[in-house]
């Protein structure tokens, strides 16, 4: 419910930021003694959007994180709050030079310094609010590593019991290795056809099949496949294959194949020793978002926390 009525409230300040610096002055949400206003919600839109693109993040992922805040944008700014107001009860303080050195990863990203100032500008913000938005991130980091993140452990036996309870989970498929040669069909597909086979008439003649290769295919071999990576007119001819065997010419949409099957390993449950890591890392993150959300509605709980309607 309570989330609802904060993504209810959110819709309504995205909706309201037309109506000038009355609507954005409106109070939308008191936190403790702090109170959060529309203009406040579009400042931490904006900040969190400059924040990522100084920090070199892909565009898609931007675009994901973005379309997320304008559901969630005040949920997250009142937990940021409420985080940032648990580590300055702490009296957690963050260095200068770890804000200095965060910032110069950032500059990593830019050819120069005065390109990095640059584009800060044509985003609307500055270094000095960067600054402060890389401090506040520290801060909520390291009060979550300080409260949440040190006080999990998996232990030896809760990986073993994992691994043995979810076999599903570690069962390879079966993989091939193949050398292959391919001659696109183009505007010519019979040209295409006579071409693959002058190349399968070589190799039947005793042609070396990476040499064939190197005289007649368009692409690079195929190599390592497991079974479900590739359409099944391709996987279905040389999964069949024997280890050293050569496939008869291969019709897809776009050309034809030939296929060498130089090496053949079959589906087998990988050895604990192999995953422990992986599975160690799942059961951490698993623990992890049980304690953080049973740490931060802890938070909320022993807070006060109303939402303008």
């Amino acid at each position: 419910m309570y989330l609802r009525i904060i993504a209810a409230v959110f819709l309504i300040v995205l909706g309201g930021m037309r109506c000038g610096n009355a609507f954005e002055d409106s109070i939308v949400a008191v936190v403790n003694d702090e109170l959060i206003t529309a203009k406040d919600v579009q400042a931490y839109l904006h900040t969190t959007f400059v924040n990522l693109k100084a920090q070199g993040v892909p565009e898609q992922k931007i675009q994901e994180i973005m379309d997320d805040l304008k559901t969630n944008g005040l949920s997250k700014l009142i937990e940021d709050r409420l985080i940032l107001s648990r580590a300055n009860k702490a009296g957690l303080e963050v260095r200068p030079q770890l804000v200095d050195q965060r910032l110069d990863e950032i500059l990593k990203n830019y050819p120069s310094e005065n390109v990095f100032l640059e584009a800060l500008a044509a985003n609307g913000s500055s270094i000095t609010e960067l600054r402060q938005r890389l401090l506040e991130q520290l801060k909520i980091k390291y009060i979550i590593d300080h409260e949440v993140k040190d006080k999990i452990a998996v232990n030896p036996q809760e990986v073993t019991d994992f691994y043995l309870a979810n076999p599903a989970l570690f069962q390879t498929k079966d993989k091939v290795f193949v050398e292959s040669i391919f001659i696109g069909k183009k505007s010519d597909p019979a040209a295409a056809r006579i071409k693959i086979e002058e190349a399968e008439t070589r190799i039947k003649n005793g042609g070396d099949f990476i040499d064939v290769a190197k005289a007649y295919s368009e692409l690079p071999s195929i190599g390592a496949v497991e079974r479900g990576q590739l359409k099944p007119e391709i996987e279905d001819t040389f999964f069949k294959l024997p280890q050293g065997g050569v496939s008869a010419v291969t019709e897809v949409e776009d050309g034809f194949y030939l296929f060498k099957i130089t090496a053949y390993k079959p589906a087998k449950l990988a050895e604990l020793k192999d995953v422990k890591d992986q599975i160690t890392e799942r059961i951490y993150q698993k623990k992890f978002k049980e304690k953080f959300t049973g740490w931060l509605n802890d938070l909320k709980k022993n807070a006060y926390l109303e939402i303008k309607k």
